[in-house]
């Protein structure tokens, strides 16, 4: 399977990726799922947090790229764009598209991948950090779950200070963390704005740290002539009749697809995601 290869890959180069560089590196393992889950539902927004990843993603960093890059481009052309990877970017890259670097990339992806390609994603990070320690959160309806995730090897994390920027508790933070992973619940107080999850303690006498950056929703920054690709993808692919393409196009809508089974469930307004 293409994402157990990709996972295996990397975490057999820990020591190539520097400590700064480990969301960009491991990442990749979400862009591998997320493609798939996109492949498989044609969910428009995960297609946009395709994009994000795809405009603040620099190959030249050490994460690599390379043939991804241009799976993720085919998903934004009609026929493939025959182009590169660099030049795809100048010239369809705008706006907050180039605002999603790190753990903001790994955030909007993980939104759209199975728990299956997070726990890899967890486990790159974790091989790559020498505090083995991994945090990230998924949105829900009405809060926010992260997740803290201290693999074995360094013993507890003592006397930790955990920080929240535009979060609100739900649940008691402690200051003590054991390995295996920790659940903290959220809310958002404003989701206009980006928020901040920090941690730093200690373990066996090491400083250890974790940050995360939970990005505002993103957009598309395509405008029509995105939502006219992904009418005529879903008609080339035949997910949608002439008929329904046409009223779409005349209405500036597209498609909606359960993400569950990507069945065609209604419409929405392009402008949505503008």
């Amino acid at each position: 399977m293409k994402l157990k290869c990709l996972s295996i890959a990397l975490a057999t180069l820990p020591l190539m990726v520097s400590a700064a560089d480990y969301y960009e590196y491991c990442n990749q393992i979400l862009v591998d799922g997320t493609l798939q889950t996109y492949e498989s539902t044609s969910n428009y927004e995960a297609k946009i947090a395709l994009k994000k990843w795809l405009c603040s993603h620099e190959s030249s960093s050490g994460g690599g790229g390379g043939g991804l890059e241009l799976d993720v481009i085919g998903i934004f052309t009609i026929g493939g764009s025959g182009q590169s990877a660099k030049q795809w970017k100048k010239e369809n890259c705008s706006g907050t598209d180039y605002n999603y670097e790190g753990s903001k990339s790994s955030h909007v992806l993980i939104q759209h991948s199975s728990d299956s390609v997070i726990n890899a994603w967890s486990q790159c990070i974790k091989d790559i950090r020498p505090e083995k320690l991994a945090c990230y959160a998924k949105e829900t309806e009405s809060s926010l779950l992260m997740t803290v995730e201290l693999g074995y090897g360094i013993g507890n994390i003592e006397n930790a200070e955990v920080v929240g920027t535009n979060l609100d508790p739900l649940t008691s933070v402690p200051n003590r963390f054991r390995p295996g992973k920790k659940n903290l619940r959220y809310r958002i107080n404003n989701p206009r704005y980006e928020s901040y999850f920090d941690l730093n303690g200690e373990a066996d006498y090491l400083d250890v740290s974790c940050s995360y950056t939970i990005p505002s929703k993103p957009v598309s920054e395509d405008g029509d002539k995105g939502c006219e690709v992904f009418r005529l993808q879903s008609l080339s692919k035949g997910k949608i009749t002439a008929y329904e393409y046409q009223y779409l196009r005349e209405m500036n809508q597209v498609p909606l697809f359960s993400n569950k089974n990507g069945e065609l469930i209604g419409y929405y307004s392009c402008s949505e995601f503008e």
